[in-house]
């Protein structure tokens, strides 16, 4: 390679213009940002006080200004006819409806839905029909949504059957949210169902079966007994009808049509209708169904129902207990039973003490000891307690099991009294053999990498291997070498340059989308997921009440949290349980996915939406499998316990599925350094920099990494990494693919990256399935969590990553290369292979080469220009870009904040940088030796208080 040497001057300026430009673009999206802010609360003060009264003279830019505010304050204020007149004043003032109007017809789709959301704000007759014709036209699914919406604002019944009409020959994702949307009408739905109720179309008679169970209105019972009762109707259709016929008019199935009908699941369905009716003649034909094999599970909800709405009857099932000898009758009566064996025990007198003392056992021996657990430890009558510690110990004479629950969960007074002594948990995990044929495969590529360029060498110069002293040869290759530095950093940076124009062209795109979403539509029933947040914790008692407080005051319409304790030798559950009052409960896991055994769930009936799980200590990834095998919602949020979410992350995560008609099984979101940040009861009160050093250059790392990483590769489709901190992952379709990898899983083994592995397999899953789908990243759905602030520390995260890396790509190494994986296989697996996991060897060995060079006085003009402007200006390019790309559509940081980022973009390049490619070196030699695990990282938590998490083997 040879270059004139002006090129190459020329060739450094540009690149330092460019930087230096991206500077000052960035300095100025700052200011940009803050002009905009006092725009904005220039407008939000007009409108406020100007619409009563004030001058409405608005230009139309001013105009489309005050329309989006006008949107957005009343998402809060409450508007009354006098402003909403004076509203009208403005719009029509400003011609912004006809604007509007014209741009429903525009051929960007973008456009489309802009106009649509604020015609359905205007809300004139003439706004409606033209948002009914745009319905009419539009070809996108995901644009239709939002023109259905503002129709539903609007709240014209004229339009219900213009939009039940976009249901026929739907997908099910569309057609259940219009359902929704068509339902918020109410009863004015009813004349348009005169007109329908006749059609033999399934999408209009899933429509008026779930109107019926939103408005249990009686002249739509005969509709429901029909479809119920046509032999000839879809099995689906008949199966709804009947769902609801007996959870809105349960009367309707106690008929011997419904409880003896051949179809199981009818029959089943009028089964658990009888819970409805919580009479002791429905208790008493419900235990016998207890014994069928097909109605027990149906029989065993009902009676569950019954008991919860009327607690004496629990006494019932202790007379009928004794009179069935089947053994599923009594384990289903003993679990029932013991729901309620706080009141069981307040009735035992000496006439019943025989009984009572049979029960009780059985419901010990047949593990249903959570409420007699949490029952003893708070009675306070020693004459029930001394009856009831004899029954203990005798079980636990039968039972090591059951007498391990209570060593764990007792109180320390009654452990005493019942001879016992707490129980120590065991590590029971199995520990990580070493993959031969894994480590042959690593020495082999080093023995290749390190070959080869000598190979290159011999080839190219084979005229000089017999006439030049090895000294001299030693000179060319040192020199040729450089040369290979500098082509393969210029590779590797080109790359990241072709990610940071794919990701600007991605956060564009989201950032225009999520301004239009607004509260009320994307709290629309059905419009988002359902999720469930799984928060592994393993000694994390300095973070763990403000994360689970963070976690519990999002703003999302369905989820629930479930904090998974691993474990822990610390005094994380202790600290779970006392903070939020939880109670020690038994619930019936279905175990999809294999996992270690758990010890006991926890509830606060006051705070449904929390529950705590602790189990035997399996590692991250286990603890993961156990949180999605208790999960009950439809995608499941995996989440770092020492982390923070914004309370609008979850939101802008999910929101990005509404504007997607393909299937989008995982997604993820945007990481932030959480270190320097103000935290109080877990909620982010002011937004800074780290102080430390090392923390500050992570920051301008994970900049880099996930807006011109993550952000770029989504919108190529082919992401492969979504951060362990913040995943979004759609649970049907990970159960499909056997969870997260594990030793005690489908595929027999641990993995130390598992969020990356559990993408790479879902999109070998969906490949192989020839599915459509999309993996996405949201670029301003953010999770601050803490980063090490000491190299010690860092170099074994970095170590850590490295090995998982590697791990991964030789677990799924039949994809690298492989064009049956599409650009998976060609693009997105080679890079990693390529550049992320062999890349470090041939930097560290170009950087002994160039200090070779110099040493040998090799290194001349050209290949010191050369290679400060691929290694340095380059890398210093895209670290400023990244910058740039986060600070253009959100306002992260201050004017001396974003001062001091640019200074360490800059930093970075000279030394820390190539000191993490040194790391990784190291965590390929460590892959060579027996596995390990995640090693130690201190956590100081939000309150700064330092600690140590001894992370698990994983």
């Amino acid at each position: 390679m040879k270059m004139e040497a002006h090129l190459i001057i020329i060739l450094i300026f540009g690149i330092i213009a460019v930087t230096g430009m991206l500077v000052a673009l960035t300095f100025f999206r700052k200011r940009r940002h803050d002009l905009e802010k006092e725009e904005t609360a220039a407008m939000d003060r007009f409108i406020i006080n100007g619409l009563f009264g004030a001058d409405t003279s608005l230009s139309k830019k001013d105009g489309r200004r005050f329309i989006e505010r006008f949107t957005a304050l009343k998402q809060s204020v409450a508007t009354d006819g006098e402003m909403e007149s004076q509203f009208s004043a403005i719009v029509a003032s400003c011609g912004l409806d006809a604007y509007y109007m014209k741009r429903l017809k525009s051929k960007l789709k973008f456009r489309r839905i802009e106009a649509g959301v604020y015609l359905g704000i205007i809300g004139t007759e003439a706004a409606r029909e033209a948002l009914e014709q745009a319905v009419g036209r539009e070809k996108h699914y995901s644009a239709r949504l939002y023109l259905i919406s503002s129709l539903v604002d609007i709240g014209n019944p004229e339009s219900i059957p213009n939009i039940a009409k976009t249901i026929l020959d739907a997908p099910d994702w569309y057609r259940e949210k219009v359902r929704e949307m068509l339902y918020e009408f109410g009863t004015d739905c009813f004349d348009h169902f005169a007109e329908i109720k006749d059609s033999a179309r399934k999408e209009y008679k899933e429509l008026i079966i779930g109107f019926a169970e939103i408005y249990p209105v009686s002249n739509l019972i005969d509709y429901l007994r029909g479809l119920t009762r046509d032999q000839e109707e879809e099995e689906s259709i008949r199966y709804k009808a009947t769902t609801v016929l007996t959870k809105i008019y349960a009367l309707e199935t106690d008929r011997p049509e419904f409880m003896n009908h051949a179809d199981p699941y009818i029959r089943g369905i009028a089964v658990q209708g009888l819970g409805s009716n919580p009479s002791v003649v429905n208790l008493l034909r419900l235990i016998p169904l207890l014994a069928d094999e097909e109605m027990g599970s149906h029989a065993h909800a009902a009676i569950a129902k019954i008991i919860a709405a009327k607690p004496p009857q629990v006494c019932i099932l202790a007379e009928e207990f004794h009179k069935y000898e089947d053994d599923g009758v009594r384990s289903s009566l003993a679990e029932l039973i013991s729901k309620r064996i706080d009141y069981m025990m307040l009735k035992v007198s000496a006439d019943n003490a025989g009984e009572f003392r049979a029960i009780l056992k059985e419901i010990m021996r047949r593990g249903h000891n959570s409420s007699i657990i949490g029952f003893l430890n708070k009675n306070r009558d020693s004459n029930l307690e001394s009856a009831i510690i004899p029954i203990l110990k005798e079980v636990f004479e039968e039972s090591p099991a059951v007498k391990k629950e209570y060593r764990i969960y007792l109180d320390d007074w009654l452990l005493k009294k019942c001879d016992l002594t707490r129980y120590v948990s065991k590590n029971n995990r199995k520990e990580e053999t070493h993959n031969k044929w894994v480590v042959a495969y690593l020495y082999f590529l080093v023995f290749v990498l390190l070959f080869s360029f000598p190979a290159v060498y011999a080839l190219r110069h084979r005229e000089l291997l017999m006439t030049m002293t090895l000294f001299e040869q030693l000179k060319v290759y040192v020199v040729d070498f450089n040369y290979y530095l500098i082509y393969y950093t210029t590779a590797v940076n080109g790359v990241y340059l072709f990610l940071l124009f794919c990701s600007f062209i991605g956060v564009t795109k989201q950032a225009k989308y999520w301004n239009l979403k607004k509260l009320p539509f994307l709290f629309r029933k059905k419009m988002l997921p359902s999720v469930s947040i799984i928060a592994p914790a393993f000694n994390e008692e300095a973070t763990i009440i403000e994360s689970a407080n963070s976690l519990l005051n999002l703003r999302y319409p369905d989820y629930e949290l479930i904090i998974v304790n691993d474990g822990s030798k610390d005094s994380t559950l202790e600290t779970l349980i006392q903070y939020f009052k939880l109670e020690k409960v038994d619930v019936r896991v279905d175990e999809k996915l294999k996992a270690m055994p758990i010890r006991g769930i926890y509830r606060n009936a006051s705070r449904p939406k929390l529950t705590v799980v602790d189990k035997e200590n399996g590692g991250k990834a286990d603890s993961l499998n156990t949180g999605i095998n208790i999960s009950s919602k439809d995608y499941f949020c995996g989440i770092d316990s020492d982390s923070l979410l914004e309370t609008d992350a979850l939101l802008k995560l999910t929101s990005l599925l509404v504007d997607e008609e393909v299937e989008c099984p995982a997604m993820g979101g945007n990481i932030f350094p959480i270190n320097g940040c103000a935290v109080d009861n877990g909620t982010l009160t002011s937004l800074n920099i780290p102080d430390n050093h090392v923390a500050k250059l992570q920051t301008i790392e994970y900049i880099r990494a996930f807006m011109a990483g993550r952000v770029g590769w989504a919108q190529l489709n082919c992401l492969l990494i979504i951060s362990g901190a913040f995943g979004l992952f759609k649970k049907d379709r990970i159960i499909e693919i056997g969870g997260y990898l594990t030793s005690s899983g489908k595929y027999n083994k641990n993995t130390v990256g598992e969020d990356m592995e559990l993408v790479v397999r879902l999109n070998r899953h969906m490949l192989e399935q020839s599915q459509k789908f999309k993996i996405k990243y949201v670029y301003n759905a953010n999770c601050w969590t803490e980063v090490p602030e000491s190299f010690r520390v860092l170099k074994s995260q970095r170590d850590r990553w490295h090995r998982g890396l590697i791990d991964i790509l030789t677990f799924h190494h039949e994809l690298i290369g492989n064009p049956d994986y599409g650009r998976v296989g060609m693009i997105a697996m080679p890079y990693f292979f390529i550049f992320e996991m062999m890349g470090p060897l041939v930097e560290i060995q170009g950087y002994i080469m160039v200090a070779l060079a110099a040493v040998l006085g090799l290194l001349n003009q050209e290949i010191a220009l050369l290679l400060f402007a691929s290694t340095i200006l380059m890398g210093i390019l895209i670290s400023v870009s990244s910058l740039y790309l986060a600070e253009k559509e959100s306002d992260y940081f201050s004017f001396k904040e974003l001062a001091i980022l640019v200074l360490y973009a800059f930093m970075e390049n000279f030394g820390a940088r190539q000191l993490i490619s040194l790391w990784r070196v190291t965590g390929y030699l460590n892959s060579l030796k027996k596995p390990k695990g995640w090693g130690k990282m201190e956590r100081k938590g939000f309150a700064g208080k330092t600690s140590t998490a001894d992370f698990p083997n994983a």
